[in-house]
């Protein structure tokens, strides 16, 4: 008898593959639209806001970014700058596409693992390479001498020699959050070695206390080094609006414009002004998010441990990394099973992983309606008592 064909680890293959009631896959935020947003947004296309803007984004939104940058996450930016130490991008990806074609082709970039897979995809079709860190063991401990080897190793390779560290945090696909202490050492490995970092905090306003989020830039001397990229997807559950911003030192984020400038002009404008509404007005805003989505996570944690997953203890709330039950042979299979008797799934940590044999944990996304959450929820602890 042959073997059955497996389902490969792609999220956007897997996402097709299930209906929406099960889909735990997509790293997206499915709550409703703020509504005051949906009516700025009417009320901008209304008044004909719908041209090109200027690369570097509508003044009203930059202004609006930097004023939150310095309130919620320590930094101080110029938004009038010159060179431009701000950038209004497509989505974080947009910040990322541009800094690897920038600063990273014929170059490396160290990644932990496990990684978000569009960091590495966007580096490596860049014309960029990667190079792995590995988070060890089941709780996704940081080995500050393996990264000061690998960063030596890096700098001395002729090809593609090493020219940032990407910082995740909180992390895809992990939810793992690294602590000042671990920021500091990986600022001090970027500082010996002469590295650039890239420092990917969309998840910010997921961590389960406020205080839990630190931003790399603000670290003493980190912010000379540092390219920050965000975006507005997860927290305003807008990921179909492709809104994002990158910042730091006009010596490094200035020279992203040329480059960006061709690959997508300028960021949607009347997105763009409609956010920038709103984006000040509601103080408690991330709060009420955090809170809300703490909830999320309980409930499906609680519905993993009950059917033999053992979930990591991050200190974030938008993903939950699990190993799976020893019943099943690998995270491919657990999968498969839940699709199949559960009508639901996650992602096997082989999309996030280099070594397919180590596929023994699964990525869930629980940014999804409480009612459509927790009948999943309740379906995969059936499928498994």
């Amino acid at each position: 008898m042959s073997k059955p064909q497996r389902i490969q680890p792609d999220i956007r293959m897997i996402a097709r593959l299930i209906p929406p009631s099960g889909n735990l896959v997509q790293g997206q935020n499915e709550m409703a639209l703020h509504p005051d947003l949906a009516r700025a947004l009417n009320d901008v296309v209304a008044e004909g806001l719908n041209q090109y803007s200027f690369f570097e984004g509508v003044d009203e939104l930059r202004k609006a970014v930097a004023e939150k940058v310095r309130t919620l996450n320590g930094v101080q930016l110029d938004p009038e700058a010159r060179p431009l130490e701000l950038i209004i991008t497509p989505g974080a990806t947009g910040g990322l596409v541009s800094v690897a074609h920038t600063y990273l082709k014929n170059a490396s970039a160290l990644v932990f693992e496990p990684y978000y897979p569009y960091h590495k995809r966007t580096l490596e079709t860049s014309g960029s390479r990667t190079m792995i860190c590995k988070l060890k063991g089941d709780n996704l401990s940081l080995d500050v001498e393996e990264l000061r080897r690998l960063c030596r190793a890096g700098k001395d390779q002729r090809e593609y020699p090493l020219k940032a560290i990407i910082v995740s945090s909180p992390a895809n696909p992990t939810g793992r959050v690294f602590t000042r202490e671990e920021q500091q050492s990986i600022l001090s490995c970027a500082q010996e070695f002469d590295l650039m970092v890239l420092s990917d905090e969309v998840y910010e306003h997921f961590t389960l206390d406020a205080s839990d989020h630190i931003s790399f830039a603000s670290l003493p001397g980190a912010f000379e080094r540092t390219i920050t990229i965000n975006s507005f997807s997860k927290s305003w559950a807008v990921s179909g609006w492709r809104l994002g911003y990158a910042y730091g030192p006009g010596s490094l984020t200035g020279k992203l414009s040329a480059i960006g400038n061709v690959l997508y002009v300028c960021t949607p404008t009347p997105l763009q002004q409609a956010l920038a509404r709103v984006l000040l007005q509601y103080p408690n805003y991330y709060d009420k998010l955090r809170i809300a989505f703490a909830k999320k996570r309980a409930v499906l944690k609680d519905a993993l441990e009950q059917s033999g997953f053992r979930v990591y203890p991050s200190r974030s709330s938008f993903y939950l990394w699990a190993r799976i039950p020893e019943l099943f042979r690998d995270a491919a299979e657990a999968n498969e099973f839940l699709m199949k008797e559960a009508g639901a799934a996650g992602v096997p940590g082989a999309a996030f992983i280099d070594d397919p044999e180590e596929d023994l944990y699964m990525r869930f996304c629980f940014a999804r309606e409480d009612e459509m959450l927790e009948a999943a929820a309740e379906r995969i602890a059936s499928a498994l008592r």
